[in-house]
């Protein structure tokens, strides 16, 4: 019996282990004030004990506050409930700095917080609608994330249009003399000349032709789709669910959209598969360049993207039901390190693809998506 006791506490400490190791930790500072109100504050005092856990709700607070609008939001509405039991997200702590003010009878102390992330995150999840849902309830999506880069740009030279235009004015005056002598006359004339120019005119300029190589990397599926299951949400292949990508690509080639004629065929098609959520993001990957501060190569990724809600066909004779936008997001840039261009891509790439999945996925719990 006592073996099989210390197999078990074996057990539960290796996970426990396991948990921490795979968990996501983040130090930050919290500050925690009270007003004591005994004549001499005492350390080990439950007012210091309550001073520090103010400390921890504000490193809490803290590391929420650097949350996109969406997720921020969704922590709002369940700050109380995470607030209620701090000690379940703060690993540990170090206490950093303590001040006794003796006038005032304040006590104020700063802590470094160890915060799980992964378990704030799993708080918000069981609290969304998606998170809640059985499978049978939830909602297939479908996402189709492409990435491009430059591949040829035509400039226009400058259009220019002139006009000139020319006035002319003649004046002439007689003039007529009578001498003395009556039987002779004498006449004169005057004339001047008025010559006016006029130029002007107008330039055009013509936007330059791009053309982008587009490609839908492996890396980019699977941290979307990590996100997207880790919230709860079903996710399909999109040539499961009968689209061609192709389209979508060669698209994304000369534009910054699919047409109209992809989009409808896709509506179609997922209205047929009973698919009621379409994700498209084009992720734009710009030039190499090299990092001031850690002299490693970076790479910029501007992200546009946006989720569609596709409503079923309306029954013959009821109203249209029209598609709608959910959630989006309109030239966000990402950037990656590493130690060469391609590297660097590769992170920069995952790095856009992570947080641009997750700012949609807040989104579309903020709207009780499932």
């Amino acid at each position: 019996m006592q073996i099989m006791n210390r197999i078990l506490k074996l057990m539960l400490i290796t996970c426990a282990l396991f948990s921490c190791l795979s968990a996501e930790i983040v130090r930050v500072k919290g500050k925690g004030e009270i007003v004591y109100s005994s004549s001499i504050f005492k350390q080990g005092s439950a007012e210091e004990r309550q001073a520090i856990m103010e400390a921890k709700k504000n490193a809490i607070k803290r590391y929420a506050a650097d949350f996109e609008p969406a997720r921020f939001e969704l922590y709002s509405k369940n700050e109380a409930a995470i607030l209620a039991k701090v000690d379940d997200f703060i690993v540990d702590y170090t206490q950093i700095d303590q001040q006794v003010d003796k006038t005032s009878k304040r006590y104020m102390v700063i802590i470094e917080a160890s915060i799980n992330t992964s378990l704030i995150e799993r708080e918000l999840k069981v609290s969304s609608v998606a998170g809640n849902a059985g499978a049978e309830e939830k909602s297939n999506i479908v996402f189709i994330f492409v990435a491009r880069e430059m591949a040829s740009r035509k400039a226009f030279d400058e259009k220019r249009t002139l006009i000139n235009s020319e006035e002319k004015a003649e004046t002439a005056t007689e003039n007529s003399e009578s001498p003395p002598n009556a039987n002779s006359a004498q006449a004169s004339a005057d004339s001047s000349k008025t010559t006016k120019q006029t130029s002007g005119g107008s330039s055009e300029f013509k936007a330059d032709a791009v053309t982008y190589q587009v490609s839908k990397a492996a890396e980019i599926d699977s941290a979307v789709n990590a996100v997207l299951g880790k919230a709860g949400y079903e996710t399909v292949d999109p040539a499961d669910a009968g689209l061609d990508v192709a389209k979508f690509k060669e698209d994304f080639s000369t534009g910054n959209d699919i047409s109209a004629a992809t989009r409808t065929e896709a509506i179609k098609v997922m209205r047929e598969n009973d698919v009621r959520y379409m994700a498209i993001a084009n992720m734009d990957v710009g030039l190499a360049e090299k990092d001031g501060v850690t002299g490693m190569t970076r790479v910029y990724v501007t992200v546009n993207a946006k989720v569609t809600y596709i409503p079923p066909a309306a029954p013959v004779g009821g109203p249209k039901k029209l598609p709608k936008t959910v959630a989006s997001i309109a030239g966000k840039p990402y950037s990656g390190l590493g130690s060469n261009p391609q590297v660097a891509r590769t992170n920069a790439l995952n790095e856009a693809a992570t947080k641009s999945a997750t700012e949609l996925t807040d989104q579309l719990r903020m709207k009780n998506v499932k």
